[in-house]
């Protein structure tokens, strides 16, 4: 995407952030974009992995005895299951539970705290 530059007439790049299609990490430097290919079955899509994705991806091609078109499918979704932040769910225990709704009750009553103090400060400025 190309945003003007005002000032110059120039014209500049302004690049947008990838997230790994599977860890859901950004993408810093080195993006690997991977594409269905052609004998694969509809819908054909496209991936951007980062390099640690990319590799155990690549561990897992080498792994699978399958020679078919939906050989890179099956992979990334393995190595989906295994990486993606979404595979495990953390089940948070009752104190887990207890200690977030303390820890809310407690933070809102810091807020509330320093908006009297505030209040107060402005009522004996003004006075």
């Amino acid at each position: 995407m190309l945003l003007p530059n005002n000032q110059m007439g120039q014209m500049r790049r302004w690049y947008k952030l990838q997230r790994c299609s599977i860890c859901k990490s950004f993408i810093w430097l080195s993006q690997i974009e991977l594409k269905e290919p052609a004998e694969a079955p509809e819908p054909h899509q496209v991936w951007q992995l980062c390099e640690s994705c990319y590799d155990a991806l690549l561990i897992e091609i080498r792994r699978a005895a399958i020679r078919s078109p939906e050989r890179l499918r099956i992979a990334l979704g393995i190595v989906a299951s295994e990486r993606s932040p979404g595979a495990y769910a953390l089940q948070e225990t009752p104190e887990g539970q207890q200690f977030r709704r303390e820890f809310i009750w407690f933070t809102w009553f810091i807020i509330f705290f320093g908006l009297l103090h505030l209040v107060v400060f402005a009522i004996i400025w003004l006075h």
